[in-house]
């Protein structure tokens, strides 16, 4: 598997018409609300990483991504939780999480894992969507923390009409640490200042590029720092 940092606007692009296939899809599906810019000023600033089953593939050929960022340089989608204890370069809101499968995206989540635990996050945050579906149950496996109440997600909307409501959710402290050892001890490559993963797929699934993921407003998985090697041509881990 290949993951790899989207650098260019195109694609940039083809990750953002890639995501609406995926999430109009399948599922209740969604898509932005009318007036929202929250979602332009993830794919205009955010960190994009595009997932491959083989290396090199052409962009239009990603199979799954997500959006990162530290609270540094785009502030939270939500005022909740209050992350004001830790440096906010090192607290990492995650989403914009989707695929053409469910094994596509669980490969995507430990890419991310994979990525924030190179760039040292002490604390994660995502809001999955928890009306009309509830997409929280895998972060609670992975040790994520409910916040409070749902929130109203005002940013997008299902496709009827109706309204999403989201999970802020948090992993940070031992159960961070304890999912980046896991993620690490499962060995990776990396290539040009990490703009480049690789890692092989542990489970034999072969994601489809037709049938997409159940959707989630704005969630994903990550973690803390490690000991990979950086690698400067194609090598394994």
């Amino acid at each position: 598997m290949e993951l790899r940092l989207l650098q260019t606007e195109a694609e940039r692009r083809i990750f953002e018409r890639r995501m609406d296939e995926a999430r109009s899809k399948r599922g209740v599906g969604f898509c932005e609300s009318r007036h929202s810019l929250l979602a332009r000023i993830h794919m205009t600033f955010g960190t994009l990483y595009g997932l491959f089953e083989k290396n090199g593939e052409p962009t239009e050929r990603m199979m799954s991504g997500f959006r990162m960022h530290d609270l540094a340089a785009i502030p939270q989608s939500f005022p909740r939780p209050d992350m004001t204890h830790l440096p906010a370069s090192t607290v990492f809101e995650c989403g914009e999480l989707w695929s053409f499968s469910k094994g596509a995206g669980i490969l995507a989540r430990r890419g991310a894992a994979i990525v924030a635990g190179l760039l040292g996050a002490r604390a994660v945050l995502v809001y999955p969507v928890v009306h009309p579906v509830d997409t929280t149950q895998s972060y609670i496996d992975t040790k994520f923390v409910k916040v409070g109440e749902p929130v109203w997600f005002p940013f997008g909307q299902v496709l009827d009409g109706g309204k999403l409501f989201v999970q802020p959710m948090v992993l940070e402290g031992e159960a961070l640490e304890h999912l980046t050892r896991k993620v690490f001890a499962l060995g990776f490559e990396t290539i040009a200042n990490h703009s480049i993963i690789r890692f092989e797929n542990p489970t034999s699934l072969r994601p489809s590029l037709d049938r997409p993921s159940l959707p989630v407003a704005s969630s994903v998985v990550a973690s803390t720092p490690g000991g990979p090697r950086e690698m400067n041509g194609n090598a394994h881990a």
